[in-house]
């Protein structure tokens, strides 16, 4: 494992689309800091190519088939994790719908995409902390994360479903931070800016896009799934940040600064 200082050793993690991109980085980043992880994917081979990885570097890791929209699926997921590892100390929702991602201007947006992203983003949620609570209680240091969104900030033209289902999960953090406060419980969201295969995709198409975007960053880049994104959500889960809570945080490079 990468990490030399194991500061999560002894705990347990779940984490939604875990498949690839962040979640497989975050997935990476706390295995090697010592934390058993359950990868919750919707489809099986993506979570395999996850568990290989990190089996690689010596980490103990289940796979659950598991799709958010579903409660059922979820609740499993968390059952089997809880079950496996003898206890749940982290939980990261991290899955997104597909389509999210798609632009498209309002007087396209059907009712099934609107329900179909909800259901991943907003269900997903509801059904996790629901799931999640008891055995976070029996956490000594219990963490939620939930993954925003900049957009759910300022908006997002043309991609107002995603702009408003990720709006929502601030306020989802914000209430269920006061809630679960008193078990010991923390939550927050954070907002990432990360590369990831389909955005270099993208960038290798259109190399002036990338440049007119990278002036965006003051730090010149945007974030690594593992080190940046993965290394924050470490930080999280972590003792030292055992007292913050109900916060979205920016994990963006200062990509956006009006928070």
């Amino acid at each position: 494992m990468s990490a030399s200082v194991h500061t999560l050793a002894g705990k347990t993690a779940l984490i939604t689309g875990a498949g690839g991109g962040i979640g497989r980085g975050i997935a990476l980043a706390l295995v090697s800091a010592g934390a058993n992880v359950t990868v919750a994917v919707r489809r099986r081979a993506t979570g395999e190519e996850t568990a290989a990885l990190i089996r690689a570097e010596g980490g103990r890791v289940l796979v659950v088939e598991a799709d958010v929209a579903k409660q059922a699926d979820v609740q499993n997921a968390v059952a089997r994790t809880a079950a496996e590892f003898s206890g749940l100390d982290i939980v990261i929702h991290n899955a997104n719908a597909g389509d999210s991602a798609h632009p498209a201007a309002l007087e396209e947006v059907t009712d099934e995409s609107w329900h179909s992203q909800a259901r991943v983003t907003w269900d997903g949620a509801l059904w996790l902390a629901q799931a999640a609570f008891a055995p976070l209680k029996r956490s000594s240091a219990g963490r939620f994360i939930l993954l925003g969104s900049a957009f759910g900030l300022h908006g997002a033209g043309f991609n107002p479903v995603y702009a408003a289902l990720k709006g929502g999960i601030k306020g989802f953090t914000k209430s269920l931070a006061r809630e679960w406060g008193p078990f010991g419980i923390t939550v927050n969201a954070i907002q990432p800016a990360a590369a990831t295969e389909p955005t270099e995709v993208f960038f290798n198409q259109y190399p002036e896009v990338r440049a007119a975007f990278m002036r965006n960053f003051p730090l010149g880049r945007m974030g690594r799934p593992r080190e940046d994104i993965g290394g924050a959500v470490v930080a999280i889960c972590s003792d030292e940040f055992g007292f913050i809570t109900a916060q979205s945080i920016q994990v963006d490079g200062g990509l956006y600064t009006a928070v």
